[in-house]
């Protein structure tokens, strides 16, 4: 797919691409979880609701959104390419907020997903983010770091050792160092 992208004029490969974010992150975060919730209603399970944990909500929310669109943008300029799978960077990207996780674009999207949760007080909403949180790991260990490992070798292997896949979870140098 990323040598057929390659071979498109800029332009076409710029609305193909965000033409596919757009429709993947609308399935993910919208499509999924009003439906998630419209089956909580139906079924009548039960809700946790507080302003307190609303008020959490829409800055997770809040949050997630920034950190997306920050993350998004070092993909741009330091990567020259997107966090689309199919139209990755050229360069590594290791700087910004990915110099204390390699993933902080899956982070900020598992945070969104948890602020549905906190702001509405579905289970099955808590259910959808960790869902989709098992599901970015298995895609990260299985798919794409196996390709960055390929597509930048050492700077890779140096830089995962360095720093953590995740947010809180040390990485190997860092834990045998302690």
């Amino acid at each position: 797919m990323t040598a057929f992208l390659d071979s498109l004029p800029p332009v076409l490969r710029r609305i193909i691409t965000v033409a596919w974010a757009v429709i993947f992150l609308g399935v993910v975060f919208i499509l999924l979880p009003r439906y998630a919730a419209e089956l909580n209603d139906e079924r009548h399970w039960p809700r946790w609701q507080s302003p307190i944990a609303q008020l959490m909500g829409v800055g997770l929310l809040l949050g997630g959104l920034a950190l997306s669109l920050y993350c998004s943008r070092l993909f741009a300029q330091v990567g020259k390419g997107t966090p689309v799978p199919f139209d990755p960077p050229k360069e590594l990207v290791a700087s910004g907020l990915y110099r204390f996780t390699r993933n902080p674009i899956y982070v900020a999207q598992v945070a969104i997903l948890l602020s549905y949760f906190l702001y509405f007080g579905q289970a099955v909403l808590l259910a959808h983010a960790v869902a989709w949180a098992l599901l970015v790991h298995a895609f990260v260990v299985w798919v794409e770091e196996p390709g960055l490992r390929k597509r930048f070798g050492a700077a890779y292997a140096r830089y995962a050792q360095d720093v953590p896949r995740w947010v809180g979870v040390p990485s190997r140098s860092r834990t045998r160092a302690v």
